[in-house]
């Protein structure tokens, strides 16, 4: 299965989805506030826990938004997906490590 999750910031809403071949499996929805980093990894949590599959199977994280370069949510959101997209690389690598000295 291919998962991809997409994050789209607005200056008004930000939504979560979580496709499976293209198709939307889970989504989590929330209006703008001060609190961008903190709701964005709950509702990766979520949708994942909801689709019952981990972090590793999550093969692409796209933001999407039309807000300027330096809006502080369209920022946050980018670093959302490249720290998300980090610790999954870094863990499946460590993985791999173990495998092999074992």
């Amino acid at each position: 299965m291919a998962y991809r999750l997409v994050l789209t910031a607005e200056k008004e809403q930000s939504v979560l989805v979580l496709f499976e071949n293209g198709v939307e499996r889970a989504r989590r929805d929330w209006g703008e506030s001060r609190d961008m980093g903190r709701r964005a990894f709950e509702s990766i949590e979520e949708v994942l826990r909801e689709a019952g599959i981990g972090p590793e199977a999550v093969m692409s994280f796209q933001v999407i938004s039309e807000l300027p370069d330096s809006s502080t949510s369209r920022r946050i959101a980018e670093t959302v997906a490249s720290v998300y997209t980090f610790g999954v690389q870094s863990t499946a690598g460590e993985e791999a490590s173990e495998k092999e000295a074992a």
